[in-house]
């Protein structure tokens, strides 16, 4: 008898990189996460299905710009020519150890040529270089639910306009609908679980005061049934924060907001059930005492001393030979990774894992008399990427609760339609986010406030030409049109929650910076461009910097953009 369900969460998702710079920023983080997160885990799933025959296994969060990036032709080819590369690299690394006698070390670097040649045969020949493809066959086949996000992950609490809100998940349905045939996710995760309630809200920086709506209206009204949130906001107090641990930019930034941050005051209510928002939308509630086990490098998996060192790797072929060791050793002492080890420490660190989960459910059931849920929301980078191992971990989660007789795995949707709120009580939810302190500051403090300067400007200005391009007829239609659809898609990459994060972290600050001025530069000649061929036809030279623009940033091509940014009634 099942009484109790776990549900994964795995968030993928990256900012547009592509004809954005390739290496230290750019494309490479692209063709890293392909490598070490999207691919493996696809192949994973689809063995844990046709091997054994697993399904409802968890949630793939898959962004609408992740999806449109994994999709488009540049990605397909650049990552089959990146993999040789990182092959290459690999045999050259083992080389280098043989010559200097480091045996040991050029094992490993022989690991990781079977490493990425195993990743490529997977992405040539088992999915045909078509990542998505392999998703949308997980979700057809019951082995998985994906979910969508807000088409470039803006952080929507402080977005301007609710125009720009309901745009962000408007547009994600629909590219969710493209490259996965559905015709709407039935979940979505918000941008940094970013979420606010209605109330009169004054703009941070213009002052501009608005009767704004809460996130849920938006989600219902794009036939959205749910959406997830951080434990603070159902239950009070603190959250386990998902980043501060790992940027020490964020420790000194936190130290000037720390006596800032707002006191969340909680219901009390279980986090193992759902609960309503409005009277069409749920919302689950991330659990702690699991998440930390997984996002914390201090007291969690990650920071198991045999585990391979993330922030330590071989010059020039970016390779990791190295563990842990200690979270306090110096990147110099870190000692040699030993492979016979991780099968060990995957098997005790599922099991506690599992343990854990299953704890909390039975105590749930033995109170409730009904089957709870545990979510477990994780950046989908984390499996693979950043935690190396954690693919196998999950893997090994996954089998163990499938075949226990008590608890079982999930997905959002398949909890909703077999156990659905109890109570048509509604949750008035407080404003807040996942990051630490559950509040805004990681996206705004004195380092962003220029961004979201340039942000709500372009916002205003872009409803005021989508209103006059409604409304009038101008002889050279077409090509205004194309305007004002890469307008509405360098606003929408102008509003990447990233740029603010990557800012705040220092992780890329000198990119991030570039991104947010380029894509505002971008978005004020396409204003004048449209004022021009409202007047005129466009010239040679405008028409040429218009496919420019179509084709190094083009999210959502070929798709009527303007459209998403007019609230029907």
């Amino acid at each position: 008898m099942i009484k109790g369900y776990l549900n994964f969460v795995l968030h993928g998702h990256l900012p547009w990189v592509l004809e954005q710079g390739t290496w230290p920023h750019g494309e490479n983080w692209l063709w890293e996460a392909a490598a070490e997160t999207y691919c493996p885990t696809l192949s994973m799933l689809a063995n844990l299905f046709e091997q054994k025959g697993y399904t409802e296994l968890l949630t793939v969060g898959i962004t609408p710009v992740l999806a449109e990036q994994l999709s488009h032709p540049k990605f397909k080819d650049g990552f089959e020519g990146y993999l040789q590369e990182r092959i290459e690299a690999s045999f050259k690394d083992k080389d280098h150890f043989k010559w200097i006698g480091e045996t040991a070390t050029a094992k490993l670097a022989q690991r990781w040529v079977d490493y990425y040649s195993s990743v490529k045969q997977q992405y040539t020949e088992r999915f045909h270089k078509d990542l998505l493809g392999g998703y949308k066959y997980l979700q057809d086949s019951n082995v998985i639910e994906i979910i969508s996000s807000g088409m470039t992950h803006g952080y929507l609490p402080l977005l301007g306009k609710e125009e720009t809100i309901n745009a962000q998940i408007k547009a994600g349905q629909a590219i969710y609908h493209k490259h996965f045939g559905r015709e709407n996710s039935q979940g979505i995760w918000l941008p940094e679980l970013a979420y606010h309630p209605e109330y009169k809200w004054k703009n941070p920086l213009t002052g501009e005061e608005i009767n704004r709506k809460g996130i849920e209206y938006f989600i219902e009204k794009n036939k959205i049934n749910y959406f997830i949130v951080d434990t603070p906001l159902l239950r009070g107090g603190e959250g386990i924060g998902a980043y501060l641990k790992r940027f020490d930019a964020l420790q000194l930034l936190w130290k000037q907001f720390e006596n800032e941050k707002p006191e969340l005051v909680g219901t009390g209510d279980s986090i193992y059930r759902p609960y309503l928002a409005s009277k069409e939308v749920d919302f689950f509630t991330r659990d702690d005492k699991t998440g930390i086990l997984v996002w914390s490098g201090d007291i969690g998996f990650p920071g198991d001393e045999w585990y391979l060192e993330f922030h330590k790797k071989h010059w020039p072929s970016g390779n990791r030979y190295w563990r842990v060791t200690g979270k306090e050793t110096d990147l110099g002492e870190k000692e040699i990774y030993n492979p016979e080890k991780i099968i060990e420490r995957l098997d005790e660190n599922s099991k506690y894992f599992v343990k854990i989960a299953k704890d909390n459910l039975l105590n749930y059931y033995n109170q409730e008399n009904s089957p709870g849920i545990v979510v477990s929301p994780y950046d989908f980078e984390l499996f693979g990427h950043w935690w190396f191992e954690a693919i196998g971990f999950l893997e090994r989660v996954l089998t163990q609760i499938t075949e226990d007789e008590e608890i079982a795995t999930t997905t959002g949707a398949k909890y909703l339609a077999s156990y659905p709120s109890r109570s048509e009580k509604i949750i008035s939810l407080p404003e807040g986010s996942w990051g630490e302190g559950n509040f805004h500051w990681i996206w705004l403090n004195q380092d962003t406030q220029w961004c979201w300067k340039y942000i709500y400007e372009c916002e205003k200005t872009y409803l005021e030409v989508v209103k006059e391009y409604r409304e009038k007829y101008h002889s050279d239609f077409d090509n205004i049109t194309r305007i004002i659809n890469q307008m509405g898609r360098e606003l929408f990459l102008l509003s990447s929650s990233d740029w603010e994060f990557l800012i705040s972290t220092w992780g890329a600050r000198d990119y991030a910076e570039h991104r947010v001025t380029l894509h505002y530069e971008n978005f004020k000649k396409l204003n004048q461009l449209f004022k021009d061929a409202c007047t005129n036809p466009l010239t040679d030279q405008q028409m040429q910097f218009l496919k420019k623009l179509e084709e190094e940033d083009s999210i959502a091509y070929a798709m009527n953009v303007q459209e998403w940014f007019v609230i029907q009634d």
